[in-house]
């Protein structure tokens, strides 16, 4: 009995020995498994880390490279740039940022003045589009002047509107996917309008809030203003621009005919009522304004628009329109630098200018880019990213110092559109006015995370090219900040583009450089 029951205590040691080295193997292993998920992590952070560094290197990349790009610009062209930068380069790693298609036709840099913009259009405009049905064009005006009461700051704000359906603004919900950094490989993204393929898919493709520029000659100087009352500074500017007879013939007009220049339309109509050949108007309406202020809002870039967008404006039609896009790629540079080429090459009549003078630009000074940030081997310099972060950003060109009016992280743009896909979208709610739960996220950028600084004044600036050597005693104050954007009284979308269809509306985006 006693051999037996020492058997039977070294038989429950034996097993109590081996639980508790169980339970111990158990722990240790489930700690070394914590260890390494947490190193892991920490890694996966630091990489994600890396590739936000590099995507704002990127960015810093592309706005020098537009940035020193601006004649092209004044001249009506679209600057260049590249679809890859390499930041720095290792025995190892290469830390690369790549540009994405952006826009339809695979764009990897949408000017942003090509589209219409959201705070000026009108109910009709918006149905000549052909992508929303007049009445749904109907509800999104009286929502923004009835029930948003403020400028929309984000053409994400569209949703809140009744009937307005995330395929409606960015296409189909089931075709939207970004890069797939694992494999490499592209595939069509709906909120880029369809990468291979011209024609816009939703209402994000035609319309904007970042239309507006800055009011340059082509040579760079401020325009002369002429709605304003007859003075001698004014004479002496264009009569420094055009000549002692040309100065004499505005001052009869403004002064002893009494003749008010609102409208840029009484421009148009004194060159025809003078006769004067419109192969000769480019230089004049280059010269020239009815606008105060330091930016024009809402004109629509006739040489990157699409028909879709063209064909809303007053005074185009179909074929117009149609024949605009067929001809733009073709002409000569000092034609492409004009609003008034349509007329030159004879698409449009003369008098079609009443309606499209203060709507029509040929310069675009904002641009929405896509942008893919993450290391690479070597010896696979295409081959797809590590720790991929992919933003979207609109780079604003409109004064000295260029800034970035928006940004936001989509890396997860895929997955947070598929989980939208299957719920409700919140309608607007007037409660939800300070909050703006579907306005642009824009992600402070300067190097010690802080808030930027107010807006540059063109007046101010000192760099050729941004009205150094503006003297018109008439030349209202900078327009500051736009943190206050929101609360500006709401623009007439049909009223003149004069002083009181403009005055006191500010730039879209809050962040510049950081530089």
């Amino acid at each position: 009995m006693t051999a037996l029951r020492c058997n039977d205590d070294r038989g429950f040691t034996l097993i109590a020995v081996l639980v508790i080295m169980g339970s111990a193997l158990l722990v240790g292993t489930s700690l070394l498994f914590m260890a390494q998920a947490e190193a892991a992590g920490s890694a996966g952070a630091a990489g994600a880390a890396q590739s936000r560094a590099l995507a704002w290197s990127g960015i810093r990349a592309v706005m020098s490279t537009l940035n020193d790009q601006r004649q092209r610009i004044l001249d009506g062209e679209v600057p260049a740039v590249a679809d890859e930068y390499v930041v720095y380069e290792t025995d190892t790693r290469l830390g690369v940022v790549r540009l994405l298609p952006v826009g339809p036709g695979g764009a990897r840099s949408v000017p942003e003045a090509g589209k219409l913009d959201l705070n000026m259009v009108d109910a009709e405009m918006l149905a000549q589009t052909e992508l929303i049905e007049p009445d749904l064009a109907e509800a999104v005006i009286e929502f923004r002047d009835r029930r948003l009461g403020r400028p929309f700051q984000s053409v994400a704000e569209l949703l809140w509107v009744e009937g307005i359906t995330p395929e409606l603004l960015y296409g189909p919900i089931d075709e939207l996917t970004v890069i797939d950094e694992a494999s490499g490989e592209f595939v069509q993204d709906s909120v880029s309008s369809g990468a291979f393929d011209d024609v816009p898919r939703g209402l994000a493709d035609i319309v904007t809030v970042y239309s507006f520029e800055p009011t340059l000659q082509r040579n760079g100087r401020l325009r002369i203003n002429l709605n304003t009352e007859w003075s001698e500074e004014l004479g002496r500017r264009v009569e420094e621009r055009f000549g002692r007879e040309v100065r004499d013939v505005l001052r009869r007009i403004m002064v002893e005919e009494g003749r008010t220049f609102d409208s840029e339309a009484v421009l148009f109509d004194v060159l025809r009522f003078y006769n004067v050949d419109p192969d000769d108007w480019g230089e004049i309406v280059d010269t020239f304004t009815a606008e105060s202020g330091e930016f024009h809002f809402g004109r629509l870039d006739i040489n990157t628009a699409p028909y879709e967008a063209l064909v809303a404006l007053p005074g185009l039609g179909p074929d117009e329109a149609a024949a605009i896009v067929q001809m733009r790629d073709g002409l000569s540079a000092d034609d492409r630098a004009t609003i008034v080429w349509p007329a030159i090459e004879g698409i449009v009549q003369p008098e079609a200018y009443d309606e499209l003078a203060g709507r029509i630009t040929t310069r675009c000074w904002t641009y929405r880019l896509r942008l893919a940030a993450g290391e690479v081997d070597p010896d696979d310099p295409s081959g797809p990213l590590t720790n991929p972060v992919i933003y979207e950003v609109v780079i604003d060109l409109s004064a000295p110092r260029p800034r970035v009016a928006y940004l936001r992280d989509i890396t997860l743009l895929q997955t947070t559109a598929m989980l939208a896909a299957g719920a409700a979208v919140d309608r607007f709610d007037d409660r939800w006015d300070d909050e703006q739960p579907f306005a642009d996220e824009v992600v402070t950028l300067d190097g010690d995370g802080s808030e930027a600084g107010e807006l540059e004044s063109l007046s101010d600036a000192s760099e050729p090219g941004f009205g150094a050597d503006l003297t018109d005693a008439d030349m209202p104050p900078a327009p500051g900040g736009v943190a206050g954007a929101r609360r500006n009284r709401r623009l007439s979308p049909m009223a003149p583009r004069s002083q009181s269809a403009t005055s006191g509306r500010k730039r879209i985006g809050r962040w510049i450089s950081g530089d």
